[in-house]
C-alpha cells in the first residue's frame, strides 16, 4: 500500500475547526479559504534576474503502520490504549468523533517495544508499512478502504445529528496535513480526517482539480495533535460493530476477514473478520 499526494481543497475547511479549542462549531464557521487571501505576488518567486532558486518546502516525514487484528478481540486495544495518552489529541468534535467509532492516542517510541508487544498479545498482525512525506500547503491520502460500487456512507455530524451521504465508486482515505507551528522548529500541527475520494492518476492539473470536487471530508471525525520526531498515535476502532454501513465500519471493520496465526497456541491459522489499526510515527520534520 502507498500513500498519494493531492493538492490543496479541504486543508483549510478541516484545519480551520482544529484551530479553536475542542467542541468548536461546524465548518461553517472558518477563516477565509487560503486561495481567497493568497496574492500573486505572492506566488512568484523572486528572481533578482538570475535563474529561479529551488526551494525545499518544509515537511513532515511519517511511517504509518497498518495492522489487522481479530474483530473479536477489540476489546484487548484496552492494555494498549492504557499506555497512551489523549491529552494532547484536539477533535472537531470529542462527542462526534466517538459516535463515529473513532479512537486515537499519543504515545513516544521510547514506548514502542511495549506497543508492538500489546498489539502482538491482542492478535494484531502488521499487513504494510507505509512511508509518506506530509509537504505543507498539501495532502497525502493514506488508502484505507476501496469502495467498488455507488454507496451511502452513514456518519454523525458535529451537531450530533445522524447524516448519509450518497457516494459513487472510489475509496475511503485518510487524509493528512500539516500545518507549521510558528513559535517552535522541529514541531507541526498534524491534520487528520477520514475523506471519500476519487484516485486520480491524471496529471493534467484541470482534471484533477474536477474529480477533487467531489471529493467528500468527514469533518466530525477529524483529529490533529503536535508532532515532533519520535511522537506516535494509535488509531483504532472505539469497538467493533459488525456492518459497513457507517463511516467507522467502512474505515476499521473488515468483514471479509483475514487469516491469523496463533504461534504461542500452536494451533493451525484461522480466517476471522477483522478490524484495521494504525500506528502513525513521526520520524522527522524538515523546516
Amino acid at each position: 500500500m502507498t500513500g498519494f499526494t493531492r493538492r490543496p481543497l479541504c486543508i483549510v475547511v478541516v484545519s480551520a475547526c482544529l484551530l479553536a479549542a475542542a467542541g468548536c462549531q461546524r465548518l461553517a464557521e472558518q477563516e477565509p479559504a487560503i486561495w481567497e487571501q493568497a496574492k500573486i505576488a505572492d506566488l512568484a518567486p523572486v528572481t533578482e534576474g538570475g535563474p529561479p532558486q529551488a526551494r525545499f518546502h518544509a515537511a513532515v516525514h511519517m511511517d504509518v503502520h497498518s495492522l489487522e487484528m481479530p474483530a473479536e478481540d477489540v476489546d484487548r486495544l484496552d492494555t494498549v490504549w492504557e499506555v497512551l495518552t489523549a491529552k494532547p489529541m484536539r477533535m472537531n468534535s470529542y462527542n462526534a468523533f466517538s459516535e463515529n467509532g473513532f479512537r486515537v492516542k499519543f504515545g513516544r517510541t521510547e514506548n514502542w517495544l511495549q506497543i508492538q508487544s500489546l498489539l502482538t498479545e491482542a492478535g494484531a498482525q502488521r499487513t504494510a508499512t507505509t512511508s509518506l512525506i506530509l509537504a505543507e500547503k498539501d495532502v497525502t491520502d493514506l488508502p484505507v478502504a476501496h469502495l467498488p460500487e455507488a454507496r451511502r456512507i452513514a456518519f454523525v455530524s458535529s451537531n450530533l445529528s445522524q447524516d448519509i451521504v450518497n457516494v459513487g465508486p472510489g475509496a475511503l482515505v485518510l487524509r493528512l496535513t500539516c500545518e507549521p507551528m510558528p513559535w517552535a522548529r522541529g514541531v507541526r500541527k498534524i491534520i487528520a480526517y477520514p475523506a471519500y475520494t476519487l484516485p486520480v492518476t491524471s496529471a493534467i492539473r484541470e482534471l484533477e482539480i474536477r474529480v477533487q470536487k467531489h471529493d467528500f471530508p468527514f469533518a466530525s471525525a477529524a483529529f490533529a495533535t503536535q508532532m515532533g520526531p519520535g511522537d506516535l498515535l494509535v488509531l483504532g476502532p472505539e469497538k467493533y460493530s459488525r456492518e459497513r454501513i457507517s463511516l467507522g465500519g467502512l474505515f476499521f471493520n473488515k468483514p471479509e476477514g483475514s487469516l491469523f496465526f496463533q504461534p504461542a497456541s500452536r494451533k493451525p491459522p484461522r480466517h476471522k473478520p477483522a478490524v484495521r489499526v494504525f500506528v502513525l510515527v513521526c520520524t522527522n520534520v524538515r523546516d
